[in-house]
């Protein structure tokens, strides 16, 4: 082979080389595009869901104050009885 031939042989792979790394870096943003949207899709759901829930639990304790009251002391005693617990746990090891 002659180097002329090895030379125009040499420009068409750089340039399959150049359209591949084009095609590939396409490709990656066309991917990260449609993942950055599902995240923000699902961050959205769950957004409502949480706003439907916290609507709800509000609701909840309007209707029923007094039961809510003592849900919430109740929670309040059992948390602080677990986090006693750890502590005590912790300085003891």
């Amino acid at each position: 082979m002659s180097a002329s031939i090895l030379e125009k042989e040499i420009e068409q792979l750089e340039q399959e080389s150049k359209i591949i790394n084009q095609k590939a870096r396409a490709n990656y943003l066309e991917q990260v595009s449609d993942i950055k949207e599902r995240v923000k899709q699902i961050g959205d759901e769950a957004s409502v869901k949480v706003k439907q829930i916290v609507d709800r639990v509000g609701a909840y304790i309007n209707e029923n104050p007094q039961k809510s009251a003592l849900i919430g002391l109740g929670l309040g005693i059992g948390l602080g009885v677990v986090l006693g617990l750890l502590v005590r746990r912790k300085k003891s090891e």
